[in-house]
């Protein structure tokens, strides 16, 4: 007949190996612990006493004296009065007698107004001519006028009309040309009534008087 094993026999052998078994595991972690929590003093320790050394000392401000500015006096410059008309002074040395200045006269002399020119006469009396007649001024034309190369070589050619005041004097002034041919041409029949000589003045109410006149000079080619 086979013996049965008593189950609760069996489990009061594994009891006190596994009670012995917690205690160990007990203690271990209670040791782990304790030396966990000194290793994390120890590092904040250390970084704590790291971070005193990192801060900077408070550094001492001393403020410097401020300079007062200093203001140099400038020197004004000494201003001459600008030189005027010298004044003869003359005193008494004897007797204190006053003062007397004597400036000398000053002689303002007025503009003379130019007079105003006398009107052109239109229709005189009797026309302002050339000295010796209209045959005489052909001839003095003929004499004097010079044919511009550059109109012959372009082969210009035609009558220009000119217009020219009579002065009272018989100088001739205020030239223009009416009807022109040419640049050249026009020119040269300008300066040609310029060098005329001075007519005879025109005549209203017996008098002088200035006159306007026109004249045509005949350029042609031959």
């Amino acid at each position: 007949m086979e013996s049965k094993k008593n189950p609760q026999v069996d489990n009061e052998k594994l009891r006190l190996p596994l009670i012995f078994l917690g205690f160990f595991i007990v203690g271990s972690l209670v040791t782990l612990s304790f030396s966990f929590k000194e290793e994390v003093a120890i590092v904040s320790d250390q970084n704590e006493a790291r971070e005193r050394a990192e801060i900077p000392e408070e550094l001492e401000v001393v403020e410097e004296p401020k300079e007062e500015p200093v203001v140099q006096e400038v020197e004004e410059p000494e201003i001459t009065p600008p030189p005027s008309e010298e004044i003869e002074v003359k005193k008494n040395e004897d007797k204190d007698e006053p003062i007397v200045v004597e400036t000398p006269p000053i002689d303002i002399e007025p503009e003379e107004e130019p007079e105003p020119e006398a009107p052109i006469v239109d229709y005189p009396d009797k026309e302002a001519g050339f000295p010796g007649g209209m045959a005489a001024m052909k001839k003095f034309l003929a004499e004097n006028v010079k044919y511009p190369e550059v109109a012959m070589e372009m082969g210009d050619q035609g009558k220009v009309f000119l217009e020219f005041v009579v002065d009272k004097d018989g100088s001739i002034t205020q030239v223009k040309i009416l009807r022109g041919v040419s640049r050249e041409i026009d020119a040269e029949a300008r300066r040609v009534v310029r060098q005329m000589p001075k007519w005879a003045p025109g005549e209203a109410n017996g008098e002088p008087v200035r006159t306007r006149c026109r004249i045509p000079i005949n350029f042609t080619l031959q």
